[in-house]
């Protein structure tokens, strides 16, 4: 946490991102934008609940990655056990997203979404009772791969249901919607824990996660009723 090696990381990162999507970008498919033209907003009503899903998925991140460390210190657990915690939770993160993928394929992107918010919710709930067991790290590895399986399970959604200048406006309002949840939950957990106690990050997030699961639930049953 000192000095210049984890700034130089992330510059690398970033470096070695631009570098693959420069070899990848002559191959994308061009868009046909003929027709009827999709503006950002206008895409707002066609995948609202899509748009909440991305909205809590940002939201679980960036709160998990700025306040858990305040959580763990509530707890008396060092800055050295917390930091390789949050470095477990990303790896299921990454691991996790191909295996996630794959059984999308199987089963559907919305039920296996509804999965990983349901996990996720378990998460919250299993957190402060596991916290300070060694069985946090492998509820920890879960919890960071089904947080942001409920973000990719959204976009293989988004990309199921869309063409054209609609799956391009989606892209750009999920691009926007993940600001506003990045920005806006880490401050309302923060507030929420202030209020609370350490208790309240694991409410917030998990209150949030639960209104995206009835969200869905209710999205799910009012498209059986349209068909």
């Amino acid at each position: 946490t000192e000095g210049w090696p984890p700034f130089l990381v992330g510059i690398s990162a970033f470096v070695l991102c631009g570098i693959c999507l420069g070899l990848v970008l002559p191959r994308l498919p061009k868009v046909d934008e003929a027709g009827h033209q999709v503006s950002v907003l206008g895409f707002v009503p066609l995948a609202w609940l899509l748009l909440f899903a991305v909205i809590v998925a940002a939201g679980f991140e960036q709160g998990a990655l700025a306040l858990l460390p305040v959580y763990g210190t509530h707890h008396g657990i060092t800055e050295t056990r917390m930091s390789a915690l949050l470095s477990v939770m990303i790896a299921g993160n990454i691991a996790m997203q191909v295996p996630l993928g794959l059984l999308a394929e199987r089963l559907s992107a919305r039920l296996v979404r509804l999965a990983c918010v349901a996990i996720t919710v378990l998460g919250c709930v299993l957190l402060p009772l596991l916290i300070e067991s060694p069985l946090i790290w492998p509820m920890i590895f879960v919890w960071g791969a089904v947080s942001y399986g409920i973000y990719t399970m959204s976009i293989i959604e988004l990309g199921e249901r869309f063409t054209g200048s609609a799956l391009v406006a989606g892209n750009a309002a999920f691009s926007l919607m993940w600001g506003v949840g990045g920005i806006a939950v880490p401050p309302l957990a923060g507030g929420a824990m202030d209020f609370m106690g350490a208790r309240g990050l694991p409410i917030t997030l998990g209150l949030m996660c639960l209104a995206l699961a009835i969200a869905s639930l209710a999205g799910g049953r009012k498209a059986s009723i349209v068909r």
